[in-house]
């Protein structure tokens, strides 16, 4: 009984982070740092957005230079988590942008925003 539940969330999260693949595809910007459900210590960056499944809810957080922590939103539920996520995936893109277009260093080199 408990197996069956593990599966279940397994099945479950992988259904969420095929969600958020599809919209990044959508969007273009495979190119961001991010992390998906990878494990919170696992893979990290400087400078990647991350969604984990930590105990009994979701966390979105950034990574800082030498990966860091900046700022952790816990969640109950996929879908503010997500809608957290997304959003703040938007502002990277959009202030890396606005850094490269006002003459300064933008977190990382990418083709979204270097010229």
């Amino acid at each position: 009984m408990e197996d069956d539940k593990l599966v279940q969330q397994f099945q479950k999260l992988e259904e969420y982070k095929e969600i958020i693949e599809q919209d990044i595809e959508l969007l273009k910007y495979q190119d961001v740092r991010y992390s998906i459900f990878a494990g919170e210590n696992n893979n990290r960056q400087d400078y990647q957005l991350r969604i984990e499944r930590v105990e009994e809810h979701f966390e979105v957080f950034m990574t800082a230079d030498r990966a860091g922590i900046m700022g952790k939103y816990k969640f109950d539920d996929f879908l503010p988590a997500y809608n957290k996520f997304m959003s703040i995936l938007q502002s990277i893109v959009l202030s890396n942008r606005r850094s490269v277009k006002d003459g300064e260093k933008p977190e990382y080199s990418s083709p979204l925003w270097n010229k």
